[in-house]
């Protein structure tokens, strides 16, 4: 009997609890379809207060919308141009796309092309992988459009508005470079460092008659037609590096005697046995106004060239004679008659001793082997990944 009475007591607590659990899941689902509504409602209410609301982002002016504009990612704002004309007109304005950062990055020939024809001013490629599109729209199925050159020459604009390019042990066909060099007609600076270059090349920058500043430091293919060209064409220039370019001795001669007096920093880094004393001197007659000069291994050069500097060059403010060991160390000590020396590098040339007695004589003379490497006419110097020649450039996609 008793088991009976704790059997019908154990049913009873379980319909018990079974009614209210139902009747939780009740209440739940009213409380629910209750707040649905009410949101419901609020969402319609919103939609339409905001439909009659006034659109004040309309009276801005175009400047200050630009200048919103200029803080949001470039992926983003690409977006946003769908908006209204307006927003389209606005976003591709030049001032949003002065600049643009793809250095050390893999390029489709799609993006570079649409980022060229935007009219950038500034667009740095320094180690960057450019490779052809594999679209169809690009490609168009025929087999002529199926390489880099074919694309660029096809659908690059033919005046681009580029000032600034550097296209720095960039990953690109000769052919290629060369396309779209011809498309450039107001470069100033530019630089080509370790790429193979010809007479096209020079061709093709002929028409940027204001070239400030050319790197071709390590370029590969110089020869004596293509120094022709660079000292017929470029008679603004004021930065040259020609470092480790294997010129050859006519080569070396013909630039020195005839560089334009606009030049105020050169490297001629590398001519180990072409570049001579007498070289130096109608370097010194014609371009009085260096800054900067390097010649560094030029192992020909003797202690003449010292006196030669020293005498004429009275602007000078750097000098490097790294490892031209034909030139006494002594000698150096003539550099004293130039009042604005700041800087020397004599790497492997000079003892800690001899440096700080050097340091001592010229008074001027504040560094002595500060620049391992040679920093004329490159875009970029150390850890300054953030600027082109000293200029702010502006990030990737990716910002």
């Amino acid at each position: 009997m008793e088991n009976l009475k704790v059997l019908r007591n154990a049913k009873k607590k379980s319909r018990q609890l079974e009614l209210q659990r139902k009747l939780q899941q009740e209440n739940t689902i009213n409380r629910l379809n209750s707040s649905l509504f009410d949101s419901n409602q609020n969402y319609f209410d919103s939609s339409e207060s905001f439909l009659f609301q006034e659109d004040f982002f309309s009276k801005l002016s175009d400047e200050i919308i630009l200048r919103i504009f200029s803080f949001i990612p470039r992926k983003n704002l690409l977006k946003y141009a769908i908006v209204c004309k307006r927003w389209h007109k606005l976003i591709f304005d030049e001032s949003l796309w002065l600049s643009f950062d793809l250095s050390y990055r893999l390029v489709n020939a799609e993006i570079l092309m649409k980022i060229l024809n935007l009219g950038i001013k500034m667009l740095a490629l320094g180690h960057s992988d450019i490779r052809k599109s594999t679209k169809k729209y690009i490609t168009q199925n025929s087999g002529s459009l199926r390489n880099l050159n074919a694309q660029l020459d096809t659908y690059l604009s033919k005046s681009l508005r580029l000032e600034f390019l550097d296209l720095t042990n960039a990953t690109l066909d000769l052919k290629s470079m060369n396309t779209v060099l011809k498309c450039c007609k107001w470069l100033r600076k530019l630089s080509l460092e370790s790429l193979e270059v010809d007479n096209e090349t020079f061709k093709s920058l002929s028409e940027n008659k204001n070239l400030e500043t050319l790197n071709l430091c390590s370029c590969r293919g110089l020869t004596i037609d293509e120094i022709i060209i660079i000292l017929e064409s470029f008679k603004e220039l004021e930065s040259l590096n020609m470092a480790w370019t294997n010129l050859d001795r006519e080569s070396v001669y013909i630039l020195c005697k005839h560089l334009p007096n606009s030049v105020q920093k050169l490297s001629l880094a590398g001519c180990k046995t072409t570049l001579l004393d007498g070289d130096v001197a109608s370097l010194a007659e014609s371009c009085p106004n260096l800054v900067d000069l390097d010649l560094s291994d030029a192992q020909s050069l003797t202690n003449t060239t010292i006196q030669i500097i020293a005498n004429n060059l009275q602007k000078l403010e750097y000098v490097a004679f790294s490892r031209c060991y034909s030139i006494v160390p002594s000698s150096y000590f003539m550099l004293s008659k130039l009042d604005n020396l700041i800087a020397i590098d004599l790497f492997n040339i000079l003892k800690a001793n001899s440096i700080e007695t050097l340091k001592n004589y010229i008074p001027s003379l504040r560094y002595v082997n500060r620049y391992p490497f040679c920093f004329i006419g490159r875009p970029r110097i150390g850890n300054m990944r953030k600027s082109l020649w000293g200029y702010k450039i502006s990030e990737s996609f990716s910002k």
